[in-house]
């Protein structure tokens, strides 16, 4: 019995899917190549107004005046000087070595001469 009832049920959900999508209506078409559309009707006008303008006065620019300063103090103009005349070389011999003074103890290594 239940088996009836399923395919009973079953039978017409499928005869009843062709009804929701049927459209009723009659339309005749003629086909020339190109769309045409009858035009739309608007029941109310539509008025586009121009933007609006608005007047301000001209912009007010103030500058502060300009502070002229006497410097008190002139700088003196550079003095150049001749340098030395160089040696015949070009080049300066290096101080001689300090003299190595005698050790308190012998096992002692010598004092670190200073570089500079």
């Amino acid at each position: 019995m239940r088996r009836i009832r399923v395919l009973v049920l079953a039978a017409l959900a499928v005869l009843a899917l062709p009804w929701a999508s049927a459209q009723a209506g009659v339309r005749i078409g003629i086909g020339i190549g190109i769309p045409l559309y009858r035009p739309y009707y608007h029941p109310y006008r539509v008025y586009i107004a121009p933007a609006p303008v608005y007047l301000a006065p001209a912009p007010v620019y103030l500058q502060p005046a300009p502070v002229y300063v006497q410097p008190a103090y002139a700088q003196p103009a550079p003095v150049y000087v001749q340098p030395a005349p160089a040696s015949q070389s070009g080049y300066q011999s290096p101080p001689p070595p300090p003299a190595q003074q005698p050790s308190a103890s012998p096992n002692l290594p010598p004092q670190p001469v200073p570089y500079r």
